[in-house]
């Protein structure tokens, strides 16, 4: 039996943060698929959101919650700064990527790809004024990326398992 497990949807752009995050830290786990809004779902997410995260009697909801928990509770390299300004720049861009990031590259997808494989048009108004905020944001991912070659500093942190996962996603539109 592995040692975590993530109850979730393989499709799920925050189960792929909280695996690469388990992956970083050399941690085996298995995902226990599970129905979306069933009762075995919420009593694990409230919200009905994905993953949830099981380590033993442990359980826990919201991806940043997650983890934090699997960057302390586990052995190898931190995957946040130790500084606090450092701590401050992986909690800003996981909270740029949460509300900026996500919602703007999840629509673009649903746009694009979800959209047409019903058999609807995509939002043309939509993708056309939301351009310039996926610019911004993809200007300051750049600009962030280009001084150490991560979202923060030298070394993967955090903030960059959050973002992977959407860029991955965006780029199938």
């Amino acid at each position: 039996m592995a040692t975590i497990r993530f109850h979730s949807l393989a499709e799920s752009a925050y189960l792929w943060t909280a695996i690469h995050v388990a992956d970083e830290k050399g941690v085996d786990y298995e995902v226990v698929p599970l129905t979306p809004g069933s009762h075995e779902h919420l009593a694990l997410h409230p919200f009905g959101k994905m993953p949830a995260f099981q380590h033993g009697a442990v359980v826990l909801y919201e991806t940043l919650a997650i983890a934090h928990y699997i960057d302390h509770a586990f052995a190898g390299r931190p995957l946040q700064p130790v500084d606090a300004l450092g701590q401050a720049d992986v909690l800003r861009w996981i909270s740029i990527i949460n509300s900026y990031v996500f919602p703007t590259m999840n629509r673009f997808m649903k746009e694009r790809l979800v959209r047409p494989a019903f058999g609807f048009d995509p939002d043309e108004a939509f993708l056309a004024e939301a351009r310039a905020g996926l610019l911004l944001q993809m200007r300051l991912i750049d600009e962030a990326v280009a001084e150490g070659g991560f979202l923060v500093g030298s070394e993967m942190t955090l903030a960059d398992s959050f973002l992977l996962p959407q860029l991955l996603f965006f780029t199938r539109t």
